[in-house]
């Protein structure tokens, strides 16, 4: 990689972590797509692995007294044991397009249900089996938040609870991925640089975007989280379609 393409890779982990600030979604999947573009294959998922846990901490720690604990709690039962049975598969699987598939049915329900079809408004134990399925997303297809996302669609967390308790999960799943792909054979120390700067680069993207959160009102934080839930579902449906 040179410094170009680490320069706009910098560039585009602050924006999308403005992003994620405001809207509790979205900057992930954006940023994903975006390294496609300039990033090998082989480096993608585990160069956005640390770039995103850096950008979910530092949500966490800007609305750390939000964080709903036992959703983390119940989220981190369930989510080694995902972590545990990805590597063992991604060692024979080919392709991920199926787990695509999946997510993007759970996002289109979420977004276009009818209205006499339920919430995905789940107990919080359940969580426990969303951070197990968490675990295989992260290492089979790298970005979990559009999967995670449509289960805090819910009316009883405040627009913080569900940025500050998402970006807590979320920063679980990347956490655990870095060991998962240092036995997978990646080499973090070799890209430590352009780990650092993309770092520094998503947490001043976050702290600004939580500063626009806390001036966004709940009705209008809700539509925004809907529209970014569409988008990460349109760039999914482009890479199941265009692969």
């Amino acid at each position: 990689m040179n410094w170009l393409d680490i320069t706009l890779l910098s560039i585009l982990a602050f924006f999308t972590s403005v992003i994620s600030g405001v809207a509790g979604m979205g900057g992930g999947v954006t940023f994903l797509a975006g390294m496609t573009f300039l990033v090998p294959y082989q480096l993608l998922i585990p160069l956005h692995g640390t770039t995103q846990l850096i950008s979910n901490l530092s949500r966490a720690l800007f609305l750390f007294k939000h964080i709903n604990k036992n959703i983390f709690l119940y989220f981190n039962l369930g989510l080694p044991f995902g972590i545990f049975i990805a590597v063992e598969l991604i060692k024979s699987l080919t392709s991920k397009t199926f787990p695509m598939f999946l997510l993007a049915l759970l996002i289109s329900y979420t977004l276009f249900k009818p209205k006499k079809l339920p919430h995905l408004k789940i107990p919080i134990w359940s969580f426990s089996l969303v951070g197990f399925i968490a675990g295989i997303l992260g290492i089979l297809v790298g970005a979990t938040g559009p999967f995670i996302a449509v289960y805090f669609l819910r009316n009883d967390l405040t627009k913080e609870e569900i940025v500050s308790t998402k970006a807590t999960v979320q920063m679980a799943v990347h956490l655990y991925k870095i060991p998962a792909f240092l036995f997978l054979g990646f080499n973090y120390l070799e890209y430590l640089h352009v780990i650092l700067l993309l770092a520094a680069s998503t947490v001043f993207g976050s702290n600004f975007g939580v500063k626009i959160l806390k001036k966004v009102d709940e009705t209008l934080f809700r539509k925004i989280y809907r529209l970014a839930l569409f988008a990460a579902l349109l760039r999914i449906l482009y890479l199941l379609l265009y692969p």
